[in-house]
């Protein structure tokens, strides 16, 4: 996989989480960009009370936590008050961003650890998170449980808007539970990086549980992972290139996806192939 980008590393300190969050001080293109997915984003949830979003991607390190983090802040500009939870209970971030510590939150809410709902305020107004919480060992049940139901039904009468952070649908099943439970999903691949199969069997598994993907974002459209944002062409939106962890989830958490497609990939290798051709049908591996 020569032709991929170097892989993204998430943020090690709260100053380096900040450099990376929308700001007054954030370039127009930028700030355009975000502009105009939140218009999308508000006109997808008009008529429901609350609409919930999750932001997802199809492998590691494509900068869902960031545009996650942004599309958050850009929706509070709005006066819309927002709620951001941090559903990634496998590999939390959010908390690095804003500041906060990690205790008391999702996987302590839903595994019945606690009754207190405790979200914290952010320095942006409007903006209110919901932290991931400790890890648990059984994220993706945690999210199928009627505490899940009970949560969003709580939170909906305090907030105009809900966005959850979700682990890669590719890597293990955690956002795909939340198909029914949420509005849709906003769906980040980074440019350069992931492959078409890729991402083609993220949205097919979320297709299958009968989730509505409510947009697409491109992020590092630019290519120069050394650079805080990509650039704004032809109408196409480019975001903040950097997030997600360096060494990836912890082990035991890869789903058979992933060694599947990486023997298509030897096996193309091989026969002199580039992978450009891994999404044929008669390759595609089996679901778990």
């Amino acid at each position: 996989m020569a032709f991929r980008k170097k892989m993204l590393r998430t943020p090690r300190s709260q100053n380096e989480a900040k450099s990376r969050m929308l700001s007054a001080n954030s370039p127009f293109a930028i700030r355009e960009a975000y502009n105009g997915i939140r218009a999308k984003l508000l006109f997808t949830g008009r008529g429901e009370k609350c609409p919930v979003f999750a932001v997802t991607s199809a492998m590691m390190h494509d900068g869902k936590t960031t545009n996650a983090v942004n599309l958050a802040i850009s929706v509070a500009s709005t006066a819309k008050r927002v709620l951001l939870i941090d559903g990634d209970m496998r590999k939390p971030t959010v908390h690095r961003y804003f500041g906060v510590e990690n205790k008391n939150g999702l996987s302590e809410i839903l595994a019945g650890l606690t009754n207190e709902v405790k979200i914290r305020k952010t320095e942006t107004e409007n903006l209110h998170v919901l932290t991931s919480g400790q890890i648990p060992p059984n994220p993706a049940e945690l999210f199928a449980s009627p505490q899940m139901d009970n949560l969003l039904d709580y939170v909906k009468d305090f907030f105009d808007y809900v966005i959850i952070d979700t682990p890669p649908v590719n890597v293990v099943s955690d956002a795909v539970i939340l198909a029914e439970k949420i509005t849709g999903y906003v769906f980040v691949a980074q440019s350069g990086k992931n492959h078409f199969y890729e991402l083609s069997y993220a949205l097919d598994t979320i297709q299958q549980m009968n989730g509505n993907v409510v947009g697409f974002v491109l992020n590092d459209i630019s290519g120069k992972s050394a650079a805080h944002y990509g650039s704004y062409r032809s109408s196409r939106y480019s975001y903040y290139g950097r997030s997600y962890g360096r060494h990836g989830y912890r082990n035991g958490y890869y789903n058979n996806y992933y060694y599947t497609y990486s023997n298509l990939e030897n096996k193309n290798a091989a026969r002199g192939g580039d992978g450009q051709d891994a999404g044929k049908k008669d390759e595609k591996p089996a679901k778990e």
